[in-house]
């Protein structure tokens, strides 16, 4: 539970992580990037003026008359001029609109201008001043302007010179410092004023990232399915390993008989016993417990438990198979548990074909170590593999256990007879012993015992049974 619960912490550190870096950056950006736009837009008027500059310096010592047309030439042609006045010797000497009958004010001190009232139009007025040098320059009277301000997705827009404040239909103010969030512009001397609405800029950011906000939703339900598989493989396999630590995956035997139906051994299975007396099937659990990595300690606790179980009851010499895995054998515990076992039973150590060995010198040499304290080995489900014939040629095993799926059908199927016949005639001549599986009716065996292959195993003789019941059969 503490893992489960640390997990879940780490989810939400990654998520607020997520939160502060992508979406308030990302949301952060998409106010920068709003605001930019007008500077951007507003640059580019200027920009437009300020390509005229090169042209009208050819005109700038020619008297008013001479400078009338080409001035008003390039304000017809360039829509965002509204119109030119050359300043000369510090005062205004030359306008596109009224030739000399010009204003006798001060020209503008700053690169960009805001006044209050234009004396033309009565309105404020904004204008671009090009300085050739402190005594001659040129003002551009811009238009336009205030299209691009007023309400934007992020809040309310105008510019200002950091003196005064033109906004949207050109109302005119004075700044006032930190009063609003304020975007210099990189090209020019002024800056736009954000009068930030949250609302209304949270919303058109929803607006804007529709699709990335589904995407996010979807990714975070996918997030959400995978977290609970992970904690219920957690939950399972912290599960299935306490039920191993406290022996609730016990071992059952299912009894082999020989052709006179006589108990001759029996190969212990695995069944969960739940705390009500249910028994799980092992296709229930066998899978998880090869995936969480723990048949060895499930092994090692069935080799316990039977240890457990043949100190205190009297056992025949009978041949008693186990399933196990090359990593078991390895493993030296299960070792001596063997040793132990091998002092009251023939014990045969079952392995399947259906899984190759890693190393094939190893388990050469430990076979060999496990034969030395009287230990034998049976191939499972034989003729069901890739590669039945190297593990009899390598590893010299002491029993081939016929897989069931040839026993199905053989009573309607010559070609299963015919393998049989082969595996009989092979296992013959390699000095092999056979066992038949899943043995189901009367016909099935007397084929079988027709063929000679007399061990035989299968419901049509007994399920598989608690160790306890085993006993009791034996003694009756």
């Amino acid at each position: 539970m503490k893992f489960i619960t640390n997990k879940y912490i780490g989810y939400l550190l990654i998520l607020i992580v997520f939160v502060q870096f992508f979406v308030v950056t990302d949301y952060e950006n998409f106010v920068d990037n709003n605001v930019r736009k007008t500077v951007e837009s507003i640059e580019h008027k200027l920009d437009s003026a300020k390509g005229t500059v090169g042209e009208l310096q050819k005109i700038k010592e020619k008297n008013c008359d001479e400078m009338m047309l080409p001035l008003q030439k390039i304000v017809a042609l360039n829509p965002m001029i509204n119109s030119i006045a050359f300043i000369r010797d510090g005062q205004y000497y030359c306008s596109s609109i009224v030739g000399k009958k010009i204003s006798s004010k001060v020209p503008p001190k700053k690169e960009i201008h805001i006044h209050e009232k234009n004396k033309l139009t009565g309105m404020p007025s904004f204008s671009y001043y090009h300085q050739y040098n402190d005594e001659h320059g040129i003002q551009f009277y811009m238009k336009g302007i205030s299209v691009d301000l007023g309400d934007s997705p992020v809040g309310h827009l105008s510019l200002s010179n950091k003196e005064y404040v033109i906004s949207k239909d050109n109302v005119f103010s004075v700044y006032v410092p930190n009063e609003k969030q304020t975007h210099q512009s990189d090209k020019y001397d002024f800056v736009i004023l954000l009068d930030y609405n949250a609302g209304l800029s949270i919303k058109n950011y929803l607006i804007s990232h529709i699709l990335t906000i589904i995407i996010v939703i979807l990714l975070l339900i996918l997030i959400k399915v995978i977290s609970f598989k992970v904690s219920l493989l957690d939950f399972e396999r912290v599960k299935i390993k306490k039920a191993i630590k406290n022996n609730r995956i016990v071992p059952f035997i299912q009894p082999i008989v020989d052709a006179d139906e006589n108990i001759i051994g029996g190969e212990i299975l695995a069944r969960w016993v739940i705390s009500s007396g249910e028994i799980i099937p092992p296709l229930s659990f066998i899978p998880k417990i090869e995936k969480f990595g723990l048949i060895n300690a499930m092994t090692k606790s069935l080799l316990n438990q039977l240890k457990g179980y043949v100190n205190e009851q009297y056992v025949h010499r009978l041949k008693v198979s186990v399933n196990f895995t090359e990593s078991c054998l390895y493993d030296e515990e299960m070792y001596e548990l063997c040793k132990e076992l091998s002092e009251h039973f023939i014990l045969i150590l079952e392995f399947t074909e259906s899984m190759e060995f890693a190393d094939k010198n190893k388990i050469i040499s430990y076979m060999e170590k496990f034969r030395k304290i009287g230990v034998q080995f049976s191939l499972d489900d034989y003729g069901t593999g890739y590669s039945s014939l190297k593990y009899l040629n390598y590893y010299q095993f002491d029993v081939i256990k016929i897989d069931k799926s040839f026993i199905d059908d053989i009573e309607t199927n010559q070609h299963s007879i015919k393998i049989i016949e082969n595996i009989i005639l092979l296992a013959n001549n390699l000095n092999i012993q056979l066992v038949a599986e899943g043995v189901e009716n009367h016909r099935q065996k007397k084929i079988l015992n027709d063929l000679n292959i007399s061990a035989q195993q299968g419901f049509y003789y007994f399920k598989p049974m608690p160790l306890d019941n085993f006993h009791s059969i034996m003694n009756s």
